[in-house]
């Protein structure tokens, strides 16, 4: 028997090499670095251009690697078409990403506004409301003589009305609801519920809680003696007495985990209140009702023990 010749040897490497070729590929693709794929496509959609928005995307960016993650910031007007996750900041642009074919994580929205769309599975949010029990573990821990809880809503009944009754009678308070019959004049509807109640709490209602009426409904909630829990720090700073809120840092940490998430895993997490938060004290308010509470973080401390 003779031998073959080199280039007859050399060939038959050569086809042997191509009959592999498939798995030699995938399996040098399995081994490569994590940086030889291409990054994620984020598209960050604001609703406007507000400080608050704009905190959000730049923290989220500081939050993502960057060789791994590609982030486009925007308004909804502008908002790329060739985006592999959506993040829709603020009420304007979750609606106007609601129906949209690839996956959108909502954050900075309330509740109420989420609920009210129709969105597919693909959609996840992370709101911007507080948990109830987390308000009531507020109220618990300033005024905890206070037996009564007085709220307005609305015509659109809150979606977390029902939520906040049991809460409170589990908590043994007694919840005072009112509808506002005249959203142009709400001082009856407002004067009623005060007048039944010891803390007066704020619900993420923008058809009530507007630029317009905000003033006039601290002040007559201060004439009447009944602190107000709101819904933010800038409530507290235009006289509320206290509030519990996340910051748009906090939501970005929160909204960097999802993302990563859904990079792993190709599912978002399933729509959530905020999970970190803060607490906000008007000291001026508390000393003008002779009331002597804790300070910001032993309040915070103290809700984080009810968990």
């Amino acid at each position: 028997m003779t031998s073959q010749s080199k280039p007859a040897v050399a060939w038959h490497a050569v086809c042997r090499f191509c009959g592999r070729a498939p798995l030699v590929l995938a399996l040098v693709l399995l081994f490569l670095p994590p940086t030889f794929a291409a990054p994620m496509r984020i598209a960050v959609v604001l609703s406007v251009e507000g400080a608050s928005y704009r905190e959000f995307a730049s923290a989220l960016g500081a939050q993502l690697d960057p060789a791994l993650f590609s982030l486009s910031v925007g308004t909804d007007a502008v908002a790329p078409d060739n985006a592999d996750l959506y993040v829709a900041v603020g009420t304007k642009a979750t609606a106007a990403l609601a129906n949209t074919t690839r996956p959108v994580l909502s954050v900075l929205t309330p509740r109420s506004a989420v609920d009210a769309l129709n969105v597919p599975s693909s959609f996840a949010a992370i709101y911007i409301d507080q948990p109830v029990s987390r308000r009531l573990a507020l109220i618990a821990a300033v005024l905890p003589q206070a037996r009564s809880v007085g709220v307005l809503y609305s015509s659109s009944l809150p979606a977390e009305l029902p939520m906040l009754q049991r809460a409170a009678a589990a908590a043994g308070l007694t919840l005072n609801s009112q509808e506002v019959v005249r959203r142009s004049d709400i001082s009856p509807d407002l004067a009623e519920v005060l007048s039944k109640s010891d803390v007066f709490l704020v619900l993420a209602d923008t058809e009530i809680y507007r630029p317009d009426t905000l003033r006039n409904i601290l002040l007559q909630t201060y004439r009447q003696r009944v602190p107000m829990i709101g819904l933010s720090s800038q409530y507290v700073r235009a006289g509320a007495l206290c509030a519990v809120y996340t910051s748009p840092r906090q939501i970005a940490q929160q909204a960097a985990r999802a993302i990563r998430r859904y990079s792993a895993s190709g599912h978002l997490p399933a729509s959530r209140h905020p999970e970190d938060f803060e607490v906000a004290v008007n000291t001026q308010v508390a000393r003008s009702l002779g009331l002597n509470i804790q300070d910001a973080e032993q309040l915070r401390a103290f809700i984080g023990r009810q968990k």
